[in-house]
């Protein structure tokens, strides 16, 4: 159990570190002499590139993780996965190429694609340089995830920011995100020849796509709800309003990131049926850690949000604060796992039904909510999307799996804290 905590921990860091990468580099655009204009292309950009590929990348990772490891040969089915991604990568930049007056007219308000080359290449190598982590994950190498994390992170941050901090513009700053990937890209290649895992399995294709088409489909309803909102923002206002709504459009720095690490890190221990009593145990313990931990830190962050955007960001970004704080609150629906027993017991299809539902509440919600609050508006569909999302999955999991909500969530500690949190956030917003 001390090698599986470690794992937790190990991810844990790397997606903190990517996250904390994204929040540097916006702090550093916007201490800059970047207009938001600039750093909206940039958000555009990156945007794009993650609304082509996140639903599916997403889905064979997660797919991946319950039969990453090859009992037979005692390798991973790492490279069998990387070929997979790869197609689809290709498949996305081509779409992306031929549909991009669809791109561009309807759901970036008739505003060009930015760097439309550089963005196909960054749509066919990012996607799959994912795998080193989730190579490391599976082979237990908690210490290399750690140090790929440090580097990788700092060599992205210094690429992207340095250009801006030297004059040369947001459009270079672009090539050194790319040129980032590219490196990470070759990172893996490399640790697979070194391992020897240049290995090709049918078998593992056939059943990785079985399994991962369901979450495909429920990371693209449930997931694309963010991408809907960006391209709802994009069609009704200009690029500086999505830039002030993508720099609040951030959950709490930590929360989606943990809880995403301790899901991913307890799927291929679910995928151990003969161990289900202990690691709904053990899933709990982590989950109040997580607890203990980020509700706090949430009722801090509420509380000192909206005076210190315009000193972090700048006085243009104030009203990015009501957004974050929106986000804020995601916090509850996080800190739910149903998903991730289903998943590692590998029953997606339930997941993939939720994901439905939430969608076309998002949707809904945002259309409705937008008229009266604006970009807030869009914000708060979401939240409240995320939360029926999952209360509909810890339903499922009561009912096929007879496993109530107090078996892997303490109940009372989590109802309390989500009341704490709530009344907080209307104390911050209408009162403070």
């Amino acid at each position: 159990m001390k090698k599986y905590i470690n794992s937790i921990s190990a991810f844990q860091i790397f997606q903190l570190a990517r996250y904390s990468t994204l929040i540097l580099v916006g702090i550093v655009f916007a201490k800059t002499t970047l207009t938001q204009k600039a750093i909206g292309e940039y958000e555009t950009f990156v945007f794009l590139a993650g609304a082509v590929s996140f639903f599916w990348l997403n889905g064979l990772l997660k797919a991946l993780l319950p039969i990453g490891l090859n009992k037979s040969n005692n390798k991973t089915n790492v490279f069998s996965a990387l070929l997979v991604i790869q197609s689809f990568s290709v498949l996305a930049a081509t779409l992306l190429f031929l549909f991009q007056s669809f791109f561009s007219n309807v759901l970036l308000n008739g505003k060009p694609i930015p760097e439309l080359v550089l963005l196909l290449i960054f749509i066919v190598v990012s996607p799959a340089s994912s795998l080193v982590e989730y190579y490391y994950l599976l082979t237990k190498r908690n210490k290399a995830i750690v140090i790929y994390a440090v580097v990788s992170f700092s060599v992205q941050f210094v690429l992207v920011v340095l250009p801006v901090l030297l004059g040369y513009g947001v459009q270079l700053a672009m090539k050194g995100l790319v040129f980032s990937f590219v490196g990470r890209y070759l990172w893996l290649l490399i640790t697979l020849f070194a391992n020897g895992e240049i290995v090709f399995s049918k078998s593992f294709v056939r059943e990785h796509l079985q399994l991962g088409l369901p979450l495909i489909i429920a990371t693209l309803l449930s997931g694309s709800a963010q991408f809907i909102d960006g391209f709802i923002v994009t069609s009704r206002f200009d690029e500086a309003t999505f830039a002030v709504f993508r720099y609040g459009a951030r959950e709490l720095p930590l929360a989606m990131l943990l809880a995403n690490a301790l899901s991913n890190a307890m799927l291929p221990v679910f995928a151990q049926k003969e161990l289900l009593a202990e690691n709904l145990q053990q899933l709990k313990q982590s989950v109040q850690k997580l607890m203990h931990f980020l509700f706090p830190l949430t009722a801090i962050l509420l509380l000192v949000s909206k005076p210190l955007f315009p000193v972090i960001f700048n006085v243009k970004f104030q009203e990015s604060a009501t957004i974050f704080n929106i986000y804020l609150l995601l916090i509850i629906s996080r800190l739910m796992f149903p998903q991730t027993i289903l998943n590692g017991l590998k029953r997606s299809k339930p997941i993939m039904a939720a994901a439905f539902f939430e969608l076309i509440l998002n949707v809904v919600l945002s259309l409705v909510f937008v008229q009266f609050w604006g970009i807030a508006g869009i914000a708060m569909a979401t939240f409240v999307a995320y939360l029926f999302e999952k209360i509909y999955l810890a339903v499922v999991v009561k009912q096929s799996l007879s496993i109530s909500l107090s078996g892997y969530l303490p109940k009372r500690i989590f109802f309390i804290y989500s009341a704490i949190i709530i009344v907080i956030f209307i104390f911050a917003e209408l009162i403070f």
